[in-house]
């Protein structure tokens, strides 16, 4: 495919939680799709599915515009993945990125709910008793956050947000706590994790606002350092002590 046309070709990668999912689009219209067969296994699938989906759509890898990823919080596995391949696909072929925020890209799920909530949390599994949460309201045909993505302590959180409905991958984590929550639904299985489309809807409006991020900029959201580096800085900071 020789892209003559104004719409943009773009691919869109989801890589934040355990289920992987890929699409490319033209313009607005999503001209192949999949998700990853095998949870956890986004590096062995990422790129045998977006080479059999760029195939199915008559693409080239030169067609490409545009790329749209998942950039976090959420898997740290999972994350690097998606963001290194975003790197890839614009040093090897000048595709502009744009870097979606993934607790934005889970809120969008609730629009599939009947009826739609007005208010959502989304949130992933923090580990050490507390999520990464961000809570949205409905406006319009979008969910739009309304405060800042952070490391939370749930059932303080959810307390101040009530009433809301919650999905994301850290629902399961931390079921007792959401349970016990005063207004608080809980969306079900099926919206815990994001969806390359809600990538590509968020990821176009960006686009459309100039919102491109440098190779330079292009790291995941992480909001806490990842505990690997946390230890090993822990570690270095006890020997410089113990050498004193």
């Amino acid at each position: 495919m020789n892209n003559t046309s104004q719409s943009k070709v773009a691919l869109a990668v989801e890589t934040s939680g355990g289920r992987g999912s890929v699409l490319v689009a033209c313009g607005e219209e999503i001209l192949a799709s999949d998700s990853f067969k095998v949870e956890q296994q986004h590096g062995v699938q990422l790129l045998p599915t977006v080479d059999a989906l760029t195939k199915k759509a008559e693409l080239l890898p030169t067609d490409f515009d545009e790329v749209y990823v998942s950039g976090g919080p959420g898997s740290f596995t999972g994350l690097r993945i998606g963001i290194t391949f975003a790197k890839a696909m614009a040093f090897a072929l000048d595709c502009k990125v744009v870097r979606v925020p993934s607790l934005d890209v889970l809120a969008q799920n609730a629009l599939e709910l009947e009826p739609e909530p007005q208010r959502v949390i989304s949130i992933f599994d923090a580990k050490r008793g507390n999520v990464f949460g961000r809570t949205f309201e409905l406006r319009g045909d979008l969910y739009e956050p309304i405060d800042e993505p952070k490391e939370r302590a749930p059932s303080e959180y959810l307390a101040k947000q009530s009433p809301a409905t919650i999905l994301g991958a850290g629902v399961p984590r931390h079921f007792d706590v959401i349970e016990q929550s005063t207004g608080i639904a809980i969306a079900g299985s099926d919206c815990d994790f994001g969806r390359a489309e809600w990538v590509l809807r968020l990821g176009a409006r960006l686009a459309a606002q100039n919102n491109y991020i440098s190779l330079n900029e292009l790291i995941p959201i992480y909001i806490r350092k990842p505990d690997a580096e946390e230890k090993w800085e822990a570690r270095q900071a006890a020997k410089a002590s113990n050498s004193k």
